[in-house]
């Protein structure tokens, strides 16, 4: 496992700019009228825009919850109060791709609350410390955390699952999302903003602590003391190699005999670039002679589905579907315009995308959509057996490649259900939103995508033939330790 789990804050939801959004305050009160503005405004625009708003919920239902939270509208509320119902009604739409924020300013906003000085990692087999941001010794990495201010930790991680986006009904994307410091932010604007916390922790030789801090709890003082605090030195080396190694986005190794590990981080790159590496690798492979493939899309994020597909051309015996269909249910100019679509599509829409037929407009095959293409066999291609590995941030592009090797019986799957949904979802592409009363920003996906697939519950995300949940070793142990592992559950099968 090499992701960084450390001090920076990771976004949660990415920020989207918004001209002239109001500054955030979080304790600012707002009126009826203006809250049933700003969510008609979303609304309506869900309603018009969005192809995978009933893609989770029967129309009827997701009309019903959209009625209900509405009618929840009739006396004032602080921001936050009404920033919660707006985070639960995004989240119920069921999209990786559409998610929503405080607004432009939120980050000066987060400066000002009191932390948990402590980072969590929530996706693994028990929620536990991975970052101490005290001067305290006796709390470790590895420990557990057991209550924060008298909740379990579970039932916290289970209330801001409710606000927090994913496909479908996924929820171990989301424990990865809320770790690190993401927790105390999410702690922040979903639970409560307390001025101190009293946490109970349950140590790795079992005893169990309970303490309380108070004093200083802002981010910076956090991140100073975690750099200073000796119990942290094993994560932070942990770190360091790891971010050594993400500089190899795309690499290969031989780990065994006859054995490839292939790393595939992005499909976020110049296509050309890309192409021509992973024709280098896979020749690689070939040269090698060997019949046992791993490739390793763990904390993949996604990117471009077309590079996704082409890689797995390199697996495929016979020609192969990667994506069915690419579709709109609007194709409006002034809807394209405000969108974050690539310029020609907005000036010469027709050549991308047709006409729009009974409420869809389909993506035509184009060099923005070579993923429509029918995938043919590489001459130097691998017709082994093949384990990936995936978890809950192998997302978007990273998640179709998964979901077409499973559909495909192409690959046995280890690790974590992914991000993605196993069918088909929103895409990147949308509309960049703000509300005009609160200034909360969102930010809703506009094309629907249809993964070559079948036989999967398509609510779900890749669900691994065997799991493989990390444990605190798995991070901090070195990559060689936790390729060790992997060989040995792939030599179990």
């Amino acid at each position: 496992m090499q992701r960084t789990y450390l001090l920076i804050v990771l976004f949660l939801f990415s920020i989207c700019t918004a001209i002239n959004a109001q500054k955030v305050q979080l304790d600012r009160v707002l009126t009826p009228e203006g809250m049933k503005s700003d969510f008609r405004y979303l609304r309506t625009r869900l309603e018009n825009t969005h192809p995978g708003l009933y893609a989770r919920h029967p129309k009827e239902r997701m009309q019903g919850i959209m009625d209900s939270l509405e009618n929840t509208l009739e006396q004032t509320l602080p921001f936050t109060g009404f920033y919660k119902k707006i985070a639960f009604l995004i989240a119920t739409v069921g999209c990786e791709h559409t998610y929503c924020n405080m607004g432009k300013d939120w980050f000066n906003v987060a400066k000002t609350l009191h932390f948990l000085p402590f980072q969590l990692f929530l996706a693994g087999d028990k929620p536990f410390i991975i970052i101490n941001g005290t001067a305290d010794t006796t709390i470790r990495p590895g420990d557990e955390m057991v209550s924060i201010n008298g909740k379990p930790v579970d039932s916290i991680r289970r209330a801001l699952h409710k606000y927090m986006p994913s496909d479908g009904f996924m929820t171990v994307s989301k424990d990865y999302a809320m770790s690190s410091m993401a927790f105390g932010l999410l702690y922040n604007f979903f639970i409560e903003r307390p001025d101190s916390y009293e946490i109970v922790v349950k140590t790795r030789t079992g005893a169990l602590i309970r303490k309380q801090f108070s004093k200083d709890l802002s981010l910076e003082r956090i991140n100073q003391l975690a750099m200073k605090n000796p119990v942290n030195k094993i994560v932070l080396n942990a770190d360091a190699k790891g971010r050594e190694l993400a500089k190899h986005q795309w690499r290969v190794e031989f780990p065994e005999t006859h054995t490839a590990l292939l790393t595939v981080r992005t499909f976020g790159a110049d296509k050309k670039v890309f192409k021509k590496d992973i024709d280098s690798l896979f020749a690689a492979i070939r040269k090698q002679q060997t019949d046992t493939l791993i490739i390793n899309l763990m904390n993949n994020d996604g990117g471009e589905e077309e590079l996704a597909a082409y890689v797995m051309s390199y697996l495929i015996d016979t020609p192969t579907r990667f994506m069915n269909a690419e579709y709109l249910i609007t194709d409006h100019d002034s809807v394209l315009a405000a969108s974050d679509a690539p310029k020609e599509v907005i000036t010469n829409k027709y050549a991308f995308i047709e006409p729009l037929k009974n409420g869809r407009s389909y993506a035509k095959i184009s060099e923005l959509a070579k993923e429509l293409e029918l995938m043919q066999p590489q001459a130097n291609g691998y017709h082994g057996k093949v384990f990936l590995l995936v978890n809950g941030v192998t997302a978007s592009a990273a998640s179709t490649f998964a979901a077409v090797a499973q559909s495909n019986n192409r690959a046995f799957i280890i690790g974590q259900e992914t991000s993605g949904s196993f069918t088909g979802g929103g895409a990147v592409l949308g509309l960049n939103l703000t509300l005009p009363y609160s200034g909360i920003t969102a930010h809703t996906s506009l094309v629907f995508q249809e993964f070559a697939t079948k036989g999967r519950d398509g609510n779900r995300g890749v669900i691994p033939d065997r799991e493989f949940v990390p444990r605190f070793e798995d991070i901090v142990c070195g990559y060689d330790d936790w390729k060790q592992r992997i060989l040995t559950l792939v030599s179990a099968e």
